[in-house]
């Protein structure tokens, strides 16, 4: 396999194909979900701000809350979850019904609180969610891949003996790592961010439902079916002892799915959704009901 080796040092880098194949992925994860922002804004003439509201909502329940938890709980249960299978498998459980909870729980909040008493609308779900799942797509994602490329390069030039050994030990473990996988494979989280975004209209639309229905299961619905694609895209097949090259394939497989089964949900949502009355219409100093 071809890498490169860094300047002044025998840290090894990842060969050019991945500096490519990594940097695309970057732009794609960072720029698809605001076109298709800009595209749900202009075909269903619904302001963009309501994706706001959606990275927002991902912001608060997850970067600042669930990501710091997980961290330092997992850091403590390390060993445990070296040493046990079962421990193991209960943690993983653990951070599906988490992901789920917090985050459909967030939207239940945005819709609740950031939109108010206005109506709530399938139009407006779909904005919320390209918001949701936009911020996720580049900040976990496009953002961070972007910056291995980015100190990637500059390792290429800079001498890394200026650096800590502390930090050429953590940097030369990232990218011997990456430097052993083969050079395309960054098209994988490419090909997932493509199909994890339709999950995330999806949820949504199925956590507004509570709002236009007046019923509580579908925010249940919503955080069991979240923890089940975590669960399955992310933890099934190393639990099922698939490693390697075919576990990746098999999660983006089982992420394809569950999005092109979000992209039903959404259709079928659009079409049932229940009756609103029609909104009133002012005539003169009086407010008349709309009788067209």
């Amino acid at each position: 396999m071809y890498v490169y080796f860094a300047a002044a040092s025998s840290l090894v880098l990842p060969g050019p194909l991945w500096f490519v194949t990594a940097s695309i992925a970057a732009l794609f994860a960072i720029f698809y979900p605001v076109v298709l922002a800009i595209i749900l804004s202009k075909r269903l003439n619904i302001d963009p701000h309501y994706a706001g509201y959606g990275a927002l909502i991902f912001f608060l329940f997850q970067i600042v809350t669930r990501i710091p938890l997980v961290q330092v709980l997992g850091g403590a249960l390390a060993p445990t979850l070296k040493s046990s299978s079962t421990a193991l498998l209960l943690w993983l459980i653990a951070l599906s019904l988490t992901a789920g909870l917090f985050e459909e729980v967030g939207r239940y909040v945005g819709y609740r609180w950031l939109m108010r008493k206005e109506q709530k609308t399938w139009e407006k779900a779909l904005m919320y969610g390209a918001g949701h799942g936009g911020i996720e797509s580049i900040l976990l994602v496009g953002l961070s891949l972007g910056f291995s490329v980015l100190i990637g390069l500059v390792l290429l030039v800079v001498p890394t003996n200026v650096l800590p050994a502390s930090l050429q030990e953590q940097l030369g473990a990232q990218y011997a790592s990456i430097a052993a996988q083969p050079g395309w494979l960054p098209l994988l989280g490419m090909w997932e961010r493509l199909w994890t975004l339709p999950v995330h209209l999806a949820l949504s639309v199925i956590v507004v439902q509570m709002f236009l229905r007046g019923q509580r299961r579908w925010l249940w619905l919503a955080i069991g079916a979240h923890a089940m694609v975590d669960f399955v895209s992310v933890a099934l097949p190393p639990l099922l002892g698939i490693k390697g090259l075919t576990s990746a394939f098999l999660s983006e497989g089982f992420v394809a799915l569950f999005g092109l089964l979000a992209l039903l949900v959404i259709r079928w949502l659009s079409s049932a959704q229940p009756p609103t009355p029609d909104a009133p219409i002012r005539v003169g100093y009086e407010i008349v009901p709309n009788s067209k």
